[in-house]
């Protein structure tokens, strides 16, 4: 008796050479499951279950992932035909037309995307890196001045610094003990009781107690770290805009308005605060995503660029260097005036680095030649090595679970 004709066939292959009933499921009988042999339908279509899908391979991506020289994508979408060489930072209207472009490729409008050279970007990074050591060290940073608190550190610029003294001697071996305190003390200030009575002076103080952890966590390499830095990164942004709305009268006052000079000493700290934490976002944003939505958020702040003002220790130190010192009021991140009227012993690290921003490095190094300062002085032939690790922070990853 000759076979069943194929086309009626509807047992799989395997059951009718055994002539065994056959099931008949899909994407493989119960029999051929349970002998882990291979089942087929005659004239039936390859169950999609078994194509095989080869990987895609892209060279032109792995290049630019690897070229440091590449432009970061900026919202174009042909970000490497037409470079500029304009000043450092690169601005593209989020609504600038389009041309022969179908609709579902525009991008929705929304804030404008700004990128920045790469030697901006490590200069600004590497001098972050920097700050809580010399806090530690010097007992001041470029928004942290050490006569705000004379009276008494608040509990959370205390742990900050605590934070840093433990950081400052993290080794291969115990950085999981030192990473473990750290984490407690920034866990502790992110979910302080105390929030709803904060002062001013308080909500300062927690901004640049915050800002230190992030300036620890977000640039060493540590994946758990990174990752709970980038939480704690909306817990900054909402404290910000507090500290702003709540001191709009004292962020106004200059050297020359303030009734005193501590009351100078407060606003100068918020003004830097202030915009050393929209810069932080903007700049990790570009490491990370390469681009930043911020740059206007940070133009419209300003601040005083004379580091003496900044350096002085007293009233009467202070009385006397307005009688003597430019200010150099930096209006809106303008710093032309500075250029040419002062030169690089006059601008502390955070005047510099916001110049270098706005100026470009090779302007600023050029400036501060003339004041017979080294050139290239925020320059790190070790950084890189510390920067490829932010930007391979999509490796691995830790859910949010793991961080509560």
């Amino acid at each position: 008796m000759s076979a069943e004709p194929v086309s009626r066939r509807k047992s799989c292959g395997e059951c009718v050479k055994a002539k065994r009933k056959c099931g008949m499921e899909l994407p493989k009988c119960k029999r051929c499951q349970k002998k882990n042999i291979t089942c087929g339908y005659p004239n039936n279509k390859a169950s999609p279950y078994h194509t095989v899908i080869p990987d895609l391979e892209f060279p032109w991506l792995d290049d630019l992932m690897r070229d440091s020289d590449m432009l970061p994508w900026t919202g174009g979408l042909q970000p490497q035909l037409e470079i500029s060489s304009g000043a450092p930072f690169s601005r593209i209207p989020s609504d600038a037309p389009y041309q022969n472009v179908p609709d579902y490729l525009i991008a929705i409008e929304g804030p404008v995307r700004t990128t920045l050279a790469r030697a901006e970007t490590e200069a600004a990074l590497h001098r972050f890196k920097t700050w809580p050591d010399k806090w530690l060290k010097e007992g001041k940073a470029p928004f942290i001045h050490p006569q705000l608190y004379a009276s008494g550190m608040p509990k959370s610029l205390q742990d900050a610094y605590a934070a840093c003294a433990i950081y400052s001697t993290k080794t291969e071996g115990n950085s999981f003990i030192a990473f473990t305190v750290i984490e407690a003390k920034a866990k502790e200030l992110l979910r302080s009781p105390n929030q709803p009575t904060w002062t001013p002076l308080d909500l300062l103080a927690a901004v640049q107690a915050l800002l230190i952890f992030q300036f620890i966590r977000l640039f060493d390499g540590d994946i758990r770290q990174r990752a709970l830095a980038e939480n704690a990164e909306p817990v900054l942004e909402s404290w910000t805009e507090q500290l702003k709305s709540q001191t709009l009268e004292e962020q106004q006052y200059t050297t020359f308005t303030a009734p005193s000079w501590r009351s100078w000493i407060f606003g100068e700290s918020v003004r830097r605060t202030v915009t050393m934490s929209i810069f932080l976002g903007g700049i990790y944003s570009l490491v990370k995503k390469g681009f930043c939505t911020s740059s206007d958020k940070v133009t419209a702040n300003s601040f005083t660029a004379q580091k003496r003002f900044w350096d002085t220790n007293s009233a009467l130190e202070w009385e006397r260097a307005r009688q003597t010192h430019n200010p150099y009021w930096v209006t809106k991140m303008n710093f032309d005036h500075v250029i040419q009227d002062g030169n690089g012993t006059e601008v502390d690290d955070f005047g510099l680095v916001m110049m270098i921003m706005y100026k470009g490095q090779d302007a600023v190094d050029h400036w501060l030649e003339t004041a017979g300062i080294e050139r290239n002085f925020v320059a790190d032939m070790h950084f890189q090595q510390s920067l490829q690790g932010v930007l391979r922070s999509g490796e691995d990853s830790i859910s949010s679970s793991e961080l509560l």
